[in-house]
């Protein structure tokens, strides 16, 4: 599968070696477009080059990963270049809704090609994403294209347009929040008298856990709490003053402020 992919930065970046670790594509299969002259050693093999519409020319898919603020002029410049009957376009700009990419890629014939909304996390890097896609005027196979894509660098759902949003809370915003946590736990194992260090690893090794223990036995977050819970004990203990501190309700508003449209 032929792929181009506009813009070379972080996120452009894991898409391309992830499609080729994951065998979606060879490296010279696969032509990014970047301003910069010289991009990273990540793109050795690659066609590279600073016109976005010759990077086009021939792609399966065509991967819109550009900054927000960039992105209509970007379009701009393929627009014509895009053959509607052969070519998807996949953008992975935040926010950038069907109705506005329909209305940029409308064609002089008054034609648009395959769209797709992808929205993954910053963890693609490692190969580990949650990546949410949604779809307008793909046939099937276009469809288990670009899932194959971003299924070489994490885990996919397929959901609507409309569920982008909760989405992207949950995982694009969600990745800070549990980071955040994590953070937090660490400090507390420093009150505790642990070195840095040595809490960050031992708090990392039990969230690890934690989330093997749900995928592996099927259950639900509040049954595995339940079985080490006991009454009078030193876990309830700590759950009863994390929530007289407000840990869920906190934990309920941040996805409610980041989940809301604007």
């Amino acid at each position: 599968m032929k792929i181009a992919i506009l813009g070379g930065g972080n996120m452009g970046g894991a898409i391309a070696a992830g499609a080729v670790a994951g065998g979606v594509a060879r490296r010279d299969e696969i032509t990014v477009s970047h301003p910069k002259q010289q991009l990273s050693e990540l793109f050795a093999g690659m066609r590279t080059t600073r016109d976005n519409a010759a990077a086009v020319a021939g792609a399966d898919l065509v991967v819109l990963a550009v900054k927000p603020w960039m992105a209509e002029e970007v379009v701009g410049k393929i627009r014509e270049a895009v053959n509607p009957d052969t070519q998807s376009v996949v953008s992975v700009v935040a926010e950038l809704c069907f109705s506005t990419l329909s209305r940029w890629l409308t064609s002089r014939g008054g034609r648009v090609p395959a769209l797709f909304r992808v929205i993954p996390n910053t963890a693609i890097a490692i190969g580990r994403g949650v990546s949410f896609v949604a779809a307008q005027g793909a046939a099937e196979e276009q469809r288990r294209q670009v899932e194959g894509l971003f299924g070489a660098v994490g885990r996919v759902f397929a959901v609507t347009e409309q569920e982008m949003t909760p989405c992207m809370a949950l995982s694009s915003c969600g990745i800070a929040y549990a980071f955040r946590y994590i953070d937090a736990a660490m400090r507390g194992g420093v009150s505790l008298g642990l070195e840095e260090r040595r809490a960050l690893d031992i708090v990392v090794a039990t969230v690890r856990g934690a989330v093997e223990m749900l995928e592996r036995n099927g259950t639900s977050p509040s049954a595995e709490t339940d079985k080490v819970t006991t009454p009078g004990g030193i876990t309830l203990r700590g759950l009863e003053a994390m929530e007289r501190g407000g840990f869920s309700d906190a934990v309920l508003a941040g996805l409610l402020a980041s989940g809301k449209p604007r």
